[in-house]
């Protein structure tokens, strides 16, 4: 084919997507306890029932040496450390983490890619997020997810939730732009939203809720506290490396 024709660039960026996906690429998880409460308590301040139901969670996931079908879905309202407790979930398991921002998206194939038909098709943001962790086995938030909306003309998102966490299902995921079936089972599924009333309710039956509260005037003035000693450290050794090179 001629490098130059719009079919040669279309196949050639289909082959790349499909060739830079981790299949059976798993990496090891972290089934001490010890250590993912060290993690949690590292990144956040206080929270201990938070905290304690998420260790539960990763005890209970280490028993059963599965995390299929358990879907987190964290809230609380803007500022309590919803995506930075994702993150700190995904460190103390041991697992790369990928972000999804949900919010005010009304199109389908948001999550599960345009056709190939389609000129500058790519595929969904699931897929990508794959790609980006290069694990199968990665922690993937989805991000805000009460303010998905819905659109007549190009579907409904969180129907396309429904299939991508159920655990009966996402084993053979397909998006509209690989067209074949992609492993889901595997991933670790956490949710945020600020409320819960505008999440469908078979959507949120398949979901463990954590209900996250604003921070006490004494958990903020430790955070704060925590956060002039990161600086001042930071800065010392800012100097200490100046002085060094110079």
């Amino acid at each position: 084919m001629d490098d130059m024709s719009s079919e040669s660039n279309m196949v050639r960026t289909y082959l790349d997507w499909v060739a830079s996906l981790p299949y059976g690429v798993l990496c090891n998880e972290n089934s001490d306890l010890v250590i993912a409460k060290q993690a949690l308590d590292e990144d956040h301040y206080g929270m201990e029932e938070i905290k304690e139901r998420i260790l539960e969670f990763i005890a209970v996931s280490t028993l059963s040496e599965k995390t299929k079908g358990r879907i987190l879905l964290l809230v609380g309202p803007p500022g309590v450390g919803k995506t930075s407790l994702a993150a700190s979930i995904a460190r103390a398991v041991g697992r790369p983490f990928a972000r999804v921002s949900m919010g005010g998206e009304s199109d389908s194939s948001f999550l599960k890619g345009h056709r190939r038909t389609y000129v500058g098709a790519y595929p969904g943001k699931i897929v990508q997020s794959l790609k980006m962790a290069q694990k199968q086995n990665c922690v993937i938030l989805l991000d805000e997810i009460d303010k998905l909306g819905r659109s007549e003309m190009h579907g409904d998102p969180q129907s396309n939730l429904l299939e991508m966490l159920d655990p009966e299902q996402n084993k053979s995921f397909t998006d509209n732009y690989l067209d074949y079936p992609i492993d889901l089972s595997q991933v670790l599924f956490i949710c945020s939203a600020n409320s819960t009333h505008t999440i469908q309710a078979p959507l949120l039956d398949r979901m463990d809720v954590i209900e996250l509260s604003s921070y006490t005037n004494h958990e903020k003035k430790q955070i704060y506290q925590r956060h002039l000693l990161a600086k001042a450290l930071k800065d010392v050794l800012t100097i200490i490396l100046t002085l060094e090179w110079s």
